[in-house]
């Protein structure tokens, strides 16, 4: 709690104050995409003391002292929660992350059903639930699919924390880890505070076996904070590019890690991480994309002519997906065509299909198809 939030955590006046404070304290920080993953969501069994619940809430509604709403400063809140799974010798922490469509009870009812009759915290000790990986996420695949015939269906994301510690999941569960624990399941690993994606090297373990399987199911490795107070949020952050809200972007951003996420750190003359001096440009690949294509005059679908000459159709592509769409004779084939000869594909196998593409290729060579 901060020094200015006082009071008994479970009163409702003290949760909204306690979300307000949390919320500024997001903004400050610069953070505009936030999961939130406590170990338990609320205190005791009443849906009413859940501050994850109380955050998504003031986040949806709430305007901040500037009269700003939260949600057009902060992009993404996506609540969550951290239980000690079932596996190995001590459990394994996993992170879960749900579009705030899954609403409180159906968010609260999911932790119940993963910790399966057990509390999360027995004294100080983390309690590892009743339940295997396996089972949780069966579960998980369950409930959504329920989800699904209601107005308000949700989706979900599982990552790795702090993977390399005792309590994650190389730490408890060292021998064939990818055989014996669902890993599939999962987006991404949580690099420890003072590590690097290059810190893995794929002629030692543990890179030589996980680097190879996280290439084959498009996984990544990022970084988060374990926010003690409200100074700590962001203090470990990766810069992630999201086309919407939703945990559906938020595993595109991972499975296409290439291009829509950053490490945000880089390694100091003194060997700790620093933060990047500048935001990552999201712009930088390192595979070659063609930006633009710009179309002089031709068929009528492209401008054709005016009295004063050509006109000049421009076409601005995505680095990650492009889709061309078009009813009959607008022009898809022949666009495409003309890119095709551009770059020296191979024409289609087809006879048919092969002439009718090359009347098209000589068609945008006289027009003067060229990359902007």
């Amino acid at each position: 709690m901060p020094n200015d939030v006082t009071g008994d955590p479970t009163d409702p006046a003290v949760l909204s104050a306690y979300a307000r404070r949390f919320l500024q304290g997001v903004t400050a920080a610069g953070i505009q995409v936030l999961g939130l993953t406590p170990h338990s969501p609320r205190i005791g069994s009443n849906s009413n003391t859940s501050a994850v619940w109380r955050i998504v809430e003031e986040w949806n509604s709430a305007n901040d002292d500037d009269g700003v709403p939260f949600r057009e400063k902060i992009f993404a809140l996506f609540p969550g929660f951290e239980p000690n799974v079932n596996d190995g010798a001590n459990g394994v922490h996993i992170l879960f992350l749900f579009d705030p469509e899954i609403g409180r009870e159906s968010y609260l009812g999911l932790f119940d059903a993963i910790m399966d009759g057990r509390t999360p915290w027995h004294r100080s000790s983390l309690q590892p639930t009743r339940r295997s990986a396996e089972e949780i996420f069966e579960t998980l695949r369950q409930r959504q699919s329920e989800s699904c015939n209601t107005s308000a269906p949700w989706r979900y994301i599982a990552l790795a924390p702090h993977f390399q510690t005792p309590q994650g999941l190389l730490g408890t569960i060292r021998k064939e880890v990818l055989e014996r624990f669902p890993c599939n399941c999962l987006a991404g690993y949580e690099l420890g505070d003072n590590k690097l994606p290059e810190d893995l090297r794929e002629n030692r373990k543990p890179g030589s076996f996980l680097l190879p399987f996280m290439r084959h199911h498009h996984q990544a490795f990022f970084h988060a904070s374990d926010a003690y107070s409200i100074e700590d949020i962001g203090e470990r952050h990766t810069w992630i590019k999201l086309a919407s809200p939703r945990i559906e972007a938020l595993r595109q951003a991972f499975v296409a890690s290439d291009s829509r996420l950053r490490i945000g750190f880089v390694r100091g003359k003194n060997g700790s991480l620093a933060k990047l001096p500048t935001p990552p440009d999201v712009m930088v690949h390192n595979r070659p994309w063609l930006k633009s294509v710009v179309v002089k005059g031709g068929a009528s679908f492209f401008g054709g002519n005016d009295e004063t000459g050509p006109r000049v159709t421009r076409f601005d592509l995505s680095p990650d997906l492009t889709c061309v769409i078009g009813g009959s004779m607008t022009g898809k084939s022949t666009l495409l065509d003309g890119l095709r000869a551009y770059v020296g594909a191979p024409a289609p196998t087809n006879t048919s299909i092969r002439k009718q593409s090359q009347d098209s290729v000589r068609v945008q060579i006289h027009v003067g198809l060229k990359p902007g």
